[in-house]
């Protein structure tokens, strides 16, 4: 019998784990589907690519998507301690304030930007040392990387297009600028969730974590979450728990696994042959995420070096014999934050710059590595109108639910990527930038009019990797946890993963799920 079960070790789960387990009397235990995070390829911030399709990865894919040409896209969500935090590009950015704040404005009390800021604060451990915005005592080590010449050209040229700064922190709760974003590495290493938050209490003897642990469902007693049905190998059993059972198997996993439980739209659980235990018809609704387009050029490779086998070959040698390197830093150097419209409230469109020769940014089936090297520039759609779905198709969890985000489902939505690369464009045609970069390559000179463009967006635009929102937090019908992340109509059962948003940030969302997992083991614990 344990005190807490935390079901996911991902963002969030590996946080609510570690924080739970601060008190020596609770006994907790960890449940991961994954394997270990004792793998190169993770530990080498650079070669997060090399996870994909891997053992370490879910493998899943959207459902036909009607306005992107029929293309199933690929989504890759992390299957291993520190869950996707152990494969993504490792941008540390929070969002705007008014993201916080519009979710307070709807009732959800104490999710206002100045409630989550000591939370963000909490967690990290910002290289730069303690401030009015930063932590510098927490698990999770935020860093700064000198970006490459062609990046540094890259937020001179846009900050002078679209007359905002230059700036060094995306992080203060307004993110209008252009400049390096700080990343999670740590001394050239990773720093997930589970090398952060759980790799310094290996010997905590309180806390039990349990890998190649797939969960099958919620044991619900009456009203009451007691236990968690899982599978390890071919064997079967249910673990109980005396106080409450936290599930952060994030925005796919956790209403897929209550929806398997008989938690959610009626007709859903019913579809499965599961017992009805709680009708919520928000499970699996909501779901947003964000979407990215973009443009990629030749570059000078004394600028941008090429990520071709030969260079991975002597980067990876480099790196098991001493660290550093090319494959000690994130691919992803820095961005911008700007409007797409003078009208706009706030920031709408995301850049994000690679200067590192990468496959093209459709990735629905893996692509080769270029053999010049590529400068990439990313724009994206951060506040999309979309809202799509997650249902599950089998009682078998390893069976992958359909996921449909329903992309350019809203006429706006593509009109801001097509905007985006008209941006980006006139950008490599301006100075500093154009020095330093060649002929387009992709969607290539070719691709003109905005319908051409529009073409080219719906063939190779790609997710952002970032969906939430299906297990929204508020007060209206479809909502499913209330604000302190309780399961509505159930007792013992939270959700504490980046489903609980009931509106997408403006952002990369890795560390407002962090952040979720610090409030939510804080609600636990009172």
């Amino acid at each position: 019998m344990y005190d807490y079960i935390v079901v996911g070790a991902g963002s969030a789960g590996c946080v609510v784990a570690a924080r739970l387990s601060e008190d020596p009397k609770r006994k907790v235990l960890l449940l991961e589907a994954g394997g270990s995070h004792a793998d190169l390829r993770i530990k080498a911030p650079a070669l997060y690519q090399a996870l994909w399709r891997t053992k370490h990865d879910w493998n899943l894919y959207t459902v036909p998507q009607t306005h992107a040409l029929g293309r199933k896209m690929y989504w890759p969500r992390g299957k291993v301690l520190g869950g996707t935090s152990a494969l993504n590009a490792m941008v540390y950015i929070r969002g705007h304030r008014d993201d916080y704040d519009g979710w307070a404005k709807k009732g959800n009390r104490g999710w206002g930007w100045d409630d989550v800021l000591p939370y963000f604060k909490k967690s990290e451990r910002n290289t730069r040392g303690e401030s009015k915005v930063h932590g510098g005592k927490g698990p999770l080590t935020v860093s700064d990387q000198s970006p490459s010449a062609v990046s540094e050209a890259f937020f001179d040229t846009i900050a002078k297009r679209c007359g905002v700064a230059r700036i060094d922190d995306f992080n203060t709760g307004v993110p209008e600028g252009a400049g390096a974003y700080q990343v999670t590495i740590a001394s050239g290493a990773r720093a997930s969730t589970a090398a952060a938050f759980l790799d310094p209490i290996a010997l905590r003897k309180n806390l039990e974590i349990r890998t190649g642990a797939l969960v099958l469902g919620i044991e619900v007693e009456g009203d009451r979450a007691v236990g968690v049905r899982l599978r390890v190998g071919r064997s079967e059993e249910i673990v109980r728990a005396s106080g409450e059972i936290i599930l952060a198997a994030g925005a796919i996993g956790s209403p897929q696994i209550l929806q398997l439980s008989g938690i959610g739209p009626a007709d859903v659980v019913r579809r499965l042959g599961v017992d009805l235990v709680r009708e919520l018809p928000g499970v699996g609704e909501n779901l947003q995420d964000h979407l990215l387009a973009g443009i990629i050029l030749e570059c000078d490779a004394r600028v941008a070096p090429p990520a071709s086998p030969l260079n991975i070959g002597r980067w990876l040698a480099r790196y098991a014999f001493g660290g550093g390197g090319p494959l000690g830093r994130s691919p992803v150097e820095g961005g911008a934050f700007v409007r797409s419209d003078p009208e706009a409230p706030r920031a709408d469109m995301q850049f994000h710059v690679v200067p590192f020769g990468v496959p093209t940014p459709n990735s629905d089936e893996p692509a080769p590595f270029p053999k010049h090297p590529r400068f990439a520039i990313l724009p994206g759609l951060i506040y999309p109108k979309s809202r799509g779905t997650v249902r599950a198709e089998s009682r078998d969890p390893q069976v992958p639910p359909a996921i449909d985000p329903r992309y350019l489902s809203h006429p706006e939505e593509l009109e801001h990527l097509v905007r985006g690369i008209h941006l980006a464009r006139e950008l490599v045609r301006t100075e500093p930038l154009a020095a330093l970069v060649g002929k387009e390559e992709t969607p290539g000179p070719q691709v003109k009019s905005d319908d051409e463009i529009a073409h080219g967006i719906r063939l190779a635009m790609n997710t952002i990797f970032h969906p939430v929102g299906t297990c929204k937090m508020g007060h209206d019908e479809l909502a499913v946890v209330d604000d302190e992340l309780r399961v509505r109509g159930m007792r013992g059962l939270r959700v504490a993963d980046a489903s609980i948003m009931p509106d997408i940030i403006g952002g990369n969302t890795n560390a407002p799920a962090i952040m979720i997992g610090e409030k939510c083991a804080d609600f636990v614990r009172a």
